[in-house]
């Protein structure tokens, strides 16, 4: 059965609604967004100290990523993030801050994560996640 509802909007999943189902819930977007996103689904190895662990991304602009995380990761902190872009061989390796949380407490009955901002990303690895985005997106 399809609920006409988007999978990949964290969003509109979490059972966010108006009196007149007229809620904007890109209002958010011009404000936070650097760079358009795209809804992609790739595993992705994290790495915090000597703890790795590995998630399902759900999203990816050039310049950020959400990543879905039962147990996510505190504001602020720096996790280096390796992924793969289907296609490509060689792994993406970054230094990510997180910059949004998603918890028990903000989302009780569905997804929770961190969403990451890329810092520091060498000019060919933004390049191909860009010319990925293009040509996928």
């Amino acid at each position: 059965m399809d609920s006409g509802t988007d999978p990949f909007d964290r969003r509109r999943n979490r059972g966010f609604t108006a009196p007149t189902d007229d809620l904007d819930l890109e209002q958010r977007d011009a404000q936070r967004r650097a760079a358009p996103r795209m809804a992609l689904r790739l595993w992705t190895e994290g790495r915090l100290g000597q703890h790795l662990d590995f998630h399902n991304c759900s999203n990816l602009s050039e310049t950020g990523m959400f990543i879905e995380n039962p147990d996510p990761y505190a504001l602020g902190a720096e996790v280096e993030i390796e992924f793969n872009l289907p296609g490509i061989d060689d792994p993406i390796t970054l230094l990510c801050r997180v910059v949004s949380r998603i918890d028990e407490a903000s989302a009780p009955e569905n997804i929770m994560g961190n969403g990451f901002e890329f810092r520091g990303v060498n000019p060919a690895d933004r390049a191909l996640i860009r010319a990925f985005i293009d040509a996928n997106g």
